[in-house]
């Protein structure tokens, strides 16, 4: 920033030093040449009469006044030519009836006013104007103009050392202030650097400490915030890497266990076979729904994935849901409720709603103790149908609530480990619902229950 801001001073001071400068110089000589033109114009005026009828020399004393005149009022040399380039009047009395052979004399012969700029080593810049005197459409001689100009450069010379002086001020007071600023602004964000070069490597533990007030405190408390997030996610991941390692390793090293007990036996009963076979099938069940869950999460993270809708009979989709849960209930001796207090006929993806219901009940029937209820509630609010599913296990504490939609998230790790959870059904759900513009939003009491809420717009899937 402060070099930036150097580069652009440093811009600024070549563009004000050289180039106005110069523009000042060009439009005051403009001014001058046009001043002087005028002048020249109204001496020819007064002159033309006597350079066109009668011998010039014969009125030598009066041009010469004329020429005087003009030369102290102009603060120039003024000189006059007659049709051959002869010097009639010199207000210096130097090249009097001489012919000088000069480009501004010989244009002016030929009708037309003519100007240069001249730098002479003892007298500096000087201006000559040449205006030709008319009569009757014929050149009759002219009037020479040799002004000093000196005064003009002097004044850009001037006003060139004072844009100097301020730029040159202004440059120590902007840069001491883009310092200072830069200082205030780069001291809270220098404090960013080493912590996100952490981030890339992978270390989230690090935060931004600003003790400002100001948008940085706002600007490390939201990157704070996203650290925490990451470093969250990550000791999820790490965490379901390890459970999904641990789920997938139990029933493969029971498979293997099971297969080998067969191929090392020589003679085994048929009944033995069928145990055997009959727990590495299960074995194989479980492994088939990590497989599953982890599909349906790859799934639902595509970009353009098109939901099926259909109309559906969610009263009788969710009667068949319960039907299929109800064996699992039955090993623990819980009951499942359902209360319907709306017929509801809606266009819905069905399958992945049905998925997603699934996944919430199963959760409600593994988390209640043996001989507790689990009641699913279906009615409409307002433009809303809602599924409530309500059951009498554990609860969630409170500062689990807001975790517990999270990928690989689980409350208790110890009691998901023995029950079979990876900590993606919930999160699959609430994806799901989200999908059809829902929402998935759950209450809890510790030791009571917990119930969740799914609420769908009636019209959608048009």
């Amino acid at each position: 920033m402060l070099s930036t801001y150097l580069l652009l001073i440093l811009v600024l001071f070549f563009l004000l030093t050289t180039l106005i400068p110069q523009y000042i110089v060009d439009w005051q000589i403009e001014y001058r040449k046009n001043s002087l033109q005028a002048a020249g114009n109204e001496i020819g005026k007064r002159i033309d009469y006597y350079l066109g009828f009668y011998d010039s020399t014969i009125y030598v004393t009066y041009i010469d006044n004329v020429t005087r005149q003009y030369a102290v009022s102009l603060d120039s040399r003024v000189m006059i030519f007659d049709d051959d380039g002869k010097i009639i009047s010199d207000s210096n009395n130097q090249f009097k009836q001489q012919v000088l052979d000069l480009p501004q004399i010989r244009d002016a012969l030929k009708g037309s006013t003519t100007w240069s700029n001249y730098y002479f080593n003892d007298i500096g810049n000087v201006l000559y104007l040449a205006v030709p005197v008319m009569i009757e459409n014929n050149v009759r001689g002219g009037v020479l103009i040799a002004n000093s100009i000196n005064d003009l450069y002097d004044n850009v010379d001037v006003i060139n050392n004072t844009i100097k002086t301020i730029i040159f001020i202004a440059g120590i007071l902007i840069t001491v202030g883009v310092a200072i600023i830069s200082n205030h602004f780069l001291k809270p964000i220098n404090k960013f650097y080493p912590v996100i070069n952490k981030l890339s490597m992978g270390d989230f533990g690090d935060r931004v400490e600003v003790m400002s007030n100001d948008e940085f405190r706002m600007l490390a408390d939201s990157f704070n915030s996203m650290s925490i997030k990451l470093n969250e996610v990550e000791q999820q991941r790490e965490d379901f890497v390890g459970n999904v390692s641990h789920e997938l390793k139990t029933p493969l090293s029971s498979i293997k266990l099971l297969s080998e007990s067969l191929l090392t036996q020589d003679k085994v009963e048929e009944k033995v076979y069928k145990e055997f076979l009959t727990d590495i099938n299960n074995e194989v069940d479980r492994l088939n729904s990590i497989v599953t869950e982890l599909l349906s999460l790859v799934d639902l993270n595509k970009k353009h994935l098109v939901l099926e809708y259909e109309m559906t009979n969610l009263n009788l989709n969710i009667e068949k849901i319960l039907e299929q849960l109800k064996p699992f209930a039955d090993q623990k001796n819980i009951r499942i409720a359902f209360e319907q207090s709306d017929k509801v006929l809606m266009r819905l993806d069905k399958n992945k709603i049905k998925q997603a219901i699934i996944n919430i009940v199963h959760n409600a029937i593994v988390y209640t103790p043996e001989s507790g209820v689990v009641t699913v509630r279906l009615y409409k609010e307002r433009d809303q149908v809602v599924i409530e599913i309500e059951d009498t296990g554990y609860g969630i504490p409170k500062e689990n609530i807001d975790s517990i939609f999270d990928r690989f998230y689980r409350v208790d790790r110890a009691r998901s480990r023995h029950t079979g959870g990876t900590g993606l059904g919930l999160s699959i759900s609430k994806q799901i619902i989200n999908l059809h513009y829902g929402s998935l939003t759950v209450s809890s009491v510790l030791g009571v229950g917990s119930t969740f809420y799914i609420r769908l717009p009636i019209q959608q899937g048009v």
